[in-house]
């Protein structure tokens, strides 16, 4: 009589290995999830931050030139009472920069927008503010 071979089956030991390469390679996706989730959540603040830029320069380009606050250099400033609204309620803030009669042009300003959050955001190197910078040419009166 010839004895039975049954060896079909698995090991315990390699049902052990299996279930650890399958467990390291869930914990490789759940990491990718994570910075796909950060990413996704630092474009999309971005894109909010460009869009009350691009509101503000539309802002400024429909006013009429006779404001004071355009022949006065400002830095780093709080947004004048024309652009103040558009970042009230909202996690960000705007700061103002101007220069008076750029570039030796009389009568005209550069205004440069600067949209950023006031939430600090978490980075590899540590913390920082996402900001969004954009810049307009008008002419005052």
């Amino acid at each position: 009589m010839t004895p039975i071979n049954n060896d079909k089956g698995f090991s315990l030991i390699e049902m052990l290995a299996a279930v650890t390469v399958l467990a390291v390679g869930l914990l490789a996706l759940a990491g990718l999830q994570m910075t796909a989730i950060r990413t996704n959540s630092h474009a999309a603040n971005l894109t909010e931050a460009t869009a009350l830029a691009q509101a503000a320069v539309e802002r400024i380009q429909a006013l009429d030139g006779d404001r004071d606050w355009l022949r006065e250099e400002w830095v780093d400033s709080a947004p004048p009472a024309d652009l103040a609204d558009l970042v009230a309620g909202t996690p960000y803030r705007l700061l103002v920069n101007t220069a008076v009669d750029f570039n030796g042009i009389d009568n005209l300003t550069r205004i440069n927008l600067t949209v950023e959050s006031i939430n600090a955001v978490q980075k590899v190197g540590g913390n920082a503010r996402q900001a969004v910078t954009l810049t307009v040419l008008k002419r005052y009166f």
